[in-house]
């Protein structure tokens, strides 16, 4: 009786880990809404958004800042976003708001064959041009990429590779996740991976291996050209193209600063005019941002 009361706490414990697991991506930061007065033209400000005190800086790579009014939904960048992504395909890829990285989830959910990608293309690739294959937890590079993983090292602060520190070998699976099995998570190695394909360099990093209904083997991750304005997807106007909304900054599009004030602007378009319901939703690491109106 004394053991199966033992073991009966220990998996009392353990289901409670399980169930109270925390994901560590996404922010706690407080996204405080101005909304603006807006007319029927076409530059208009529609709102200027700040942080409640007690902020973290927050990488523009990982931001989606999307405005929804009049049964529309209009992505706010510092230049580009992604067209309507299909929703049902395998591989899912959208341009953050800083308008070069793109937030990709991969569907490996089949245990018989593997999903393709292709990250200059950020679409579905085939098994004869891709860029890495998954299923489940598996996930390998095609022959011929070139790569290496960056520890400890975070996406935003990878900016130069040298070539000659790069592997050639792709037969073995990425080790690109540690097992928790206290809380039973994948949880991906905390580093960036960069890789050759085609003469460019690109890098990657994995954010998680669930989707936003916790399901897993969604794997999801961010890519960009480590020099942007090389990156084939962005070049095609079938996958990227002006954003109608624009993010305007007394800062980068690197970080938006804890302290620093942004507004969103119309760029040629109508979003929003006179008495129009506008709602903004923001999403970091692909987890929802808390957002206060102001009155």
């Amino acid at each position: 009786m004394a053991t199966a009361l033992v073991a009966t706490i220990v998996l009392a414990a353990w289901a409670y880990q399980v169930v109270s697991y925390e994901s560590p991506l996404g922010t706690d930061n407080v996204v405080v809404v101005d909304r603006s007065s807006t007319s029927n033209g076409s530059n208009d400000v529609l709102a200027t958004l700040s942080f409640q005190d007690g902020a973290e800086d927050l990488d523009w790579a990982s931001m989606l800042i999307e405005i929804e009014a009049n049964d529309q939904s209009y992505t706010c960048s510092f230049g580009s976003q992604s067209v309507d992504a299909d929703e049902s395909g395998k591989v899912i890829s959208r341009l953050s708001s800083d308008g070069v990285t793109f937030s990709t989830t991969i569907d490996a959910t089949s245990e018989e064959t593997f999903t393709y990608i292709s990250v200059p293309m950020q679409k579905e690739a085939n098994e004869s041009m891709y860029t890495i294959r998954a299923s489940k937890t598996d996930v390998f590079l095609s022959e011929g990429v070139k790569w290496m993983f960056v520890s400890d090292t975070a996406f935003q602060d990878v900016t130069s590779v040298n070539e000659s520190e790069m592997s050639n070998s792709t037969t073995d699976r990425l080790e690109w996740y540690t097992y928790d099995l206290a809380a039973h998570r994948i949880t991906p190695n905390q580093g960036t991976y960069v890789l050759l394909q085609g003469g460019i360099f690109y890098k990657m990093q994995f954010l998680s291996y669930y989707n936003e209904n916790d399901e897993s083997r969604y794997i999801s991750m961010l890519t960009s050209a480590i020099a942007s304005e090389e990156h084939p997807a962005l070049q095609d106007p079938t996958l990227v193209i002006p954003s109608p909304c624009l993010i305007e900054t007394s800062g980068g599009s690197v970080q938006w600063n804890a302290s620093e004030s942004i507004s969103l602007r119309e760029q040629n378009a109508n979003i929003c005019g006179e008495n129009c319901a506008m709602d903004i939703k923001i999403t970091y690491e692909m987890i929802a941002v808390k957002t206060e109106n102001t009155e």
